[in-house]
C-alpha cells in the first residue's frame, strides 16, 4: 500500500504552487486508486522518481486547463497549446515534484527526479507495473487537474 508520507508532499506542493504562482483557488477531490494504465488527461506531465521511493508521478489535465495554467504562468493569453505552453506546463510539473522531493527528504526518503516528459493524448498507456497509483483530483476554477502518484518505498538502511 502507498504510504501517506509519500503522497502528502505532492498534494502540499501542488496546492502551494497553484495558489502562489497560478493564483487559482484549489479544492481537493476524493482520492482514488487507479487501475487503468491509460492517461486520464489530454495533457500529461510525467516525472520519474528514483531512490528510497521509486516510481512515477503524472499530472493530468484537459487542454483547456493546461492553457489556463500556462496563461497564468506566462502572464499572457495562450490561445493554442504550443511549444511555449508545453514548456511552462512541464516546468510546473518539475517545480511541484522538486518541492515534493524536498518534502520527502524531510520524511527520510532521499529521491532523485527525471526531467519532465509531456505526454499528449488521453488514453495513452503508461504502466506502473505492480505499483499502486493513487489519484489526487484537484479542482480548479477552470477545471480538473489530477495528480497520479505511483511510488514504492525501498528500505535500504
Amino acid at each position: 500500500m502507498l504510504k501517506a508520507g509519500l503522497v502528502n508532499p505532492f498534494v502540499e506542493s501542488a496546492y502551494k504552487f497553484l495558489q502562489d504562482e497560478v493564483h487559482m483557488e484549489v479544492t481537493r477531490g476524493q482520492l482514488r486508486l487507479e487501475t487503468s494504465k491509460a492517461t486520464q488527461g489530454e495533457i500529461n506531465v510525467a516525472l520519474g522518481v528514483a531512490g528510497d521511493a521509486e516510481g512515477i508521478v503524472i499530472y493530468s489535465m484537459s487542454e483547456k486547463v493546461a492553457k489556463a495554467i500556462a496563461s497564468a504562468l506566462l502572464d499572457d493569453v495562450v490561445p493554442v497549446f504550443n511549444e511555449l505552453a508545453e514548456s511552462s506546463i512541464a516546468e510546473m510539473g518539475n517545480i511541484i515534484t522538486g518541492q515534493a522531493a524536498a518534502g520527502l527528504e524531510e520524511h527520510g526518503y532521499v529521491c532523485k527526479l527525471t526531467p519532465p516528459t509531456i505526454i499528449a493524448g488521453k488514453g495513452v498507456m503508461i504502466s506502473t507495473v505492480d505499483i499502486q497509483r493513487l489519484v489526487i483530483p484537484i479542482e480548479l476554477p477552470v477545471g480538473l487537474m489530477e495528480i497520479s502518484v505511483a511510488l514504492r518505498y525501498y528500505n535500504r538502511k
